[in-house]
């Protein structure tokens, strides 16, 4: 008797063992094929919604150039000894390889230019508002190229940004 309600919970055991397997393994391979369809359902109307507020089209001549980060300290907020810093990374659009060439050779201009422009502003002026990250993009693309004495770079592209 006893060896007989051994067998039957061995059986029990090896059938629910053999359920969950089953149920796992085809949750699994549905979740593989469904999943992807219903990420591009969703995806095609963020990608749409995305298209419309992008502003800068990289062409096949145009190149992205990135340069090292920046660490700088920012101008007080309320006039104390408090020091705050900003870590910026960015990349720089440029219109071919010629104006990629002469970017790299006179990194020490970029550098200087955004270092400039940042070592003025406050933690509140870069995230005040919606738009002050794109004013400052601007400001930073219009102060090169001055430094420049030319259009050398089309867009700046900020990659990171940490303010402490």
């Amino acid at each position: 008797m006893a060896k007989e309600k051994s067998e039957k919970t061995g059986k029990k055991w090896f059938l629910w063992t053999l359920i969950l397997i089953l149920v796992a393994t085809s949750g699994g391979v549905v979740g593989t094929i469904v999943t992807p369809k219903i990420m591009s359902a969703l995806g095609s109307n963020k990608t749409a919604t995305v298209k419309k507020q992008a502003k800068t089209v990289v062409s096949g001549k145009q190149k992205i150039v990135p340069v090292k980060k920046f660490v700088i300290n920012l101008t007080n907020e309320d006039g104390s000894n408090s020091t705050q810093y900003a870590q910026i990374t960015l990349s720089f659009l440029v219109a071919n390889t010629d104006q990629k060439a002469k970017l790299k050779k006179n990194v020490a201009v970029v550098r200087d230019s955004v270092i400039n422009v940042i070592r003025q502003k406050k933690a509140s002026d870069i995230l005040g508002s919606s738009d002050s990250l794109a004013g400052l993009k601007t400001q930073l693309r219009d102060t090169i190229n001055k430094a420049y004495g030319a259009k050398i770079i089309d867009d700046v592209f900020i990659t990171d940004l940490v303010i402490q």
